[in-house]
């Protein structure tokens, strides 16, 4: 699995490619992301998108992400708190994925966030999407929003007992990092790369941005 690691875009669709199975649409969007035609690939994800929302979308409905980790959970919490819920096709959420995550690698931030806040808005427990969105606060800007996202998703992934959400843990470590750095707030960052390391002691990314960061801190 490949991930948005140092603000460097590379492809992280681990959730993704459970939809791979079930909807070829986005076997589709995924290989044009893989073969660097994004512009492409937010093409064939609108138009997935729009079918969904035509086809299932009624007026003062909540929609949410019908997936096997967390989906009628979301649906539950939501319907206590008033107001009409439903649940939706899984590929409708992932087509907003991947057509944010396409917007990202074309630095389309904006747009990119304004697609990945519905998908995390439609499946609010998935540390992937929130990940995903932490990312594009942080690359165009806005660190102390990312930071929230970062911290959502790593609370969701850090004590699972599974080795796609430990790299989700990792993931969100790293960028909850890199966001601490881009504030300025170098002990911060230098704490979470701490914890990075005790996560995985071999990690030579983390060990070399540690010492980036504690030459920092020294002055040098």
């Amino acid at each position: 699995m490949r991930c948005w690691l140092g603000g460097v875009a590379v492809l992280c669709i681990s959730s993704v490619a459970v939809a791979e199975a079930q909807d070829p649409r986005m076997v589709e969007i995924v290989g044009l992301i893989r073969d660097g035609r994004q512009a492409e690939a937010v093409g064939r994800a609108d138009a997935m998108i729009a079918q969904f929302s035509a086809a299932q979308h009624e007026p003062g409905v909540s929609y949410f992400c019908n997936r096997d980790r967390g989906g009628v959970a979301n649906l539950m919490t939501a319907s206590r708190r008033g107001g009409r819920v439903d649940l939706a096709p899984e590929a409708w959420c992932e087509a907003l994925f991947a057509k944010g995550f396409a917007l990202t690698g074309l630095k389309r931030y904006d747009e990119a966030a304004g697609a990945l806040v519905q998908a995390v808005a439609m499946d609010p427990s998935n540390p992937h999407f929130l990940n995903q969105y932490g990312d594009v606060l942080r690359l165009r800007g806005d660190a102390p929003a990312a930071m929230v996202q970062y911290g959502r998703a790593y609370d969701l992934s850090v004590s699972e007992d599974d080795e796609a959400m430990a790299r989700m843990a990792t993931r969100a470590l790293r960028g909850m990092a890199l966001a601490a750095e881009h504030e300025g707030d170098l002990a911060g960052a230098q704490g979470y790369y701490e914890k990075l390391l005790q996560r995985d002691a071999g990690d030579v990314e983390a060990r070399q941005d540690l010492v980036r960061i504690v030459k920092l801190r020294a002055g040098g």
